[in-house]
């Protein structure tokens, strides 16, 4: 069998300085990284690498290297073998301690949850679209880096989707298939999630907190035959608890279809409870959910349903009511005015209640009009200086195309519709002071002066 070492190794270009933990397989140390000079996470092998330990080694640096360009994805910056033969791994420093930590001193409230639950869902589908199950997700995990930000940490036991092998999970965190026997998939990594979250609620994993056992094999039992605990919390809204339910369903099937579903089920109610919106962050998918109605997929015995996601509901009305005035604007104001803007790269239109009608009267013959897509992808973040940046996506773009925005929360401006023709799909505007988010509504205008039938909202989150 390989020596196992327990002194910290000489790596070069690193600088010894104290020993974070230790597990059962590796160690993990605090290095001072010379060039670049930083401060690092070391992970290293207890014993020499044989074969099958190098193997698991090279698994975990690849993995971690494919993912760690995701914001909530622990990054490595390298690995290698000392020259006694272990392995190591270097890792960003997570100062900031483990969920694990967090949630036995002070549980999170339910908007924090929700906050954690859509970034880590956001990694963990970042994950699953690269054919990578994590097999161990579970509070002490989840890392918090200099920055503050949530890191998902530990993809030593991962696997490829294809891979049969069952190589983890720990006890209080499995799904009830697993510990049935079966390989954990991508429903196994969302009832493992479900549960984390779960417990940054409660300090502890869901079946401990909620029958106490005493042995392994009684906790093995309750995951298997027992319903999930209550939260019993009063902040905790029972369609938030019943979110986490879902995940953590006895059936994969059940679960939610995807880690994207269960982040959007997450800002769903964060939005109807708390008025903002955590972006999932995923390369090819919008930050928020669609304006419109996503139907849900149906499963036996369910009663149909179609999900509205409005952003944001603390304005539904005043988008309604700004859909009709935009609606009415194009009509009378800003078709007319389409070919005297053409020479400006951006126009301000005004309300013909203002009087301010120099342009000519006219309407075009819309009886074989087309049908003008809305825009795609809508987004926006805030900049710096106090303004918000809002790009967006023409999915059939034809030549002469503008675009018409305005902002979605309507105010008191003595009758101004305030609607701005621009050439680009982008626009930077002042953001709404004293509040936690700035929302636009964006149309596609054609040459011939057709618009989207239906404008797109998307807000921008503080």
């Amino acid at each position: 069998m390989p020596a196992t070492i327990t002194t910290p190794p000489r790596i070069p270009g690193y600088t010894f300085i104290q020993t974070l933990g230790s597990g059962s397989t590796a160690s993990v140390y605090l290095y001072q990284q010379r060039t670049p000079s930083r401060i690092v996470a070391v992970k290293v092998s207890k014993a020499s690498l044989d074969p099958r330990a190098a193997a698991q080694f090279t698994q975990e640096a690849n993995t971690m290297a494919q993912l760690s360009s995701h914001p909530y994805i622990m990054p490595i910056y390298g690995a290698g073998v000392t020259s006694n033969g272990l392995g190591y791994i270097v890792f960003e420093y997570a100062p900031g301690g483990t969920y694990k930590e967090i949630a036995q001193r002070q549980p999170l409230t339910c908007d924090q949850m929700l906050d954690l639950g859509v970034k880590l869902a956001s990694a963990l589908f970042t994950a699953h679209r690269a054919g990578v199950i994590h097999h161990d997700i579970k509070t002490s995990n989840v890392l918090v880096n200099a920055q503050g930000l949530p890191v998902l940490a530990d993809f030593g036991i991962s696997t490829n989707i294809y891979d049969k092998t069952f190589t983890g999970y720990s006890l209080p965190w499995a799904p009830p298939e697993v510990l049935g026997g079966h390989v954990g998939a991508e429903a196994a990594d969302i009832y493992s999630l479900g549960a984390t979250l779960y417990a940054t609620l409660t300090g502890r994993s869901p079946f401990e907190y909620g029958y106490r056992p005493r042995t392994p094999a009684q906790l093995r039992e309750l995951i298997l035959t027992k319903p999930l605990p209550a939260i019993n919390r009063p902040d905790v809204p029972a369609d938030v608890e019943k979110v986490l339910r879902r995940a953590m369903a006895k059936e994969p099937d059940d679960r939610y279809y995807s880690a994207l579903q269960f982040a959007r089920e997450m800002q769903r109610v964060q939005q109807e409870h708390f008025g903002h919106m955590t972006p999932v962050i995923a390369e090819g998918q919008p930050p928020y959910p669609a304006q419109r109605a996503v139907p849900t997929p149906a499963r036996p015995g369910d009663r149909a349903t179609n999900r509205a996601w409005v952003r944001p509901v603390a304005i539904a009305a005043g988008v309604v009511a700004a859909v009709a005035a935009l609606a009415l604007a194009f009509a009378f104001v800003v078709a007319p005015r389409l070919d005297s803007s053409a020479t400006s790269d951006r126009a301000t239109i005004d309300n013909p209640a203002t009087g301010d009608s120099s342009a000519n009267a006219g309407t075009p013959d819309g009886s074989d009009a087309e049908v003008v897509p809305s825009p795609s992808n809508l987004y926006g973040s805030y900049n710096d200086d106090g303004t918000v940046t809002f790009t967006w996506d023409n999915p059939d773009p034809e030549k002469g195309d503008s675009y018409a925005w305005q902002p979605a929360e309507g105010s008191d401006s003595g009758g101004q519709v305030d609607t701005t023709i621009v050439k680009d799909a982008k626009v930077t505007i002042d953001a709404v002071p004293d509040a936690n988010q700035t929302c636009i509504q964006v149309s596609i205008v054609r040459a011939d002066r057709q618009m989207s039938a239906d404008p797109v909202t998307a807000c921008a989150t503080r």
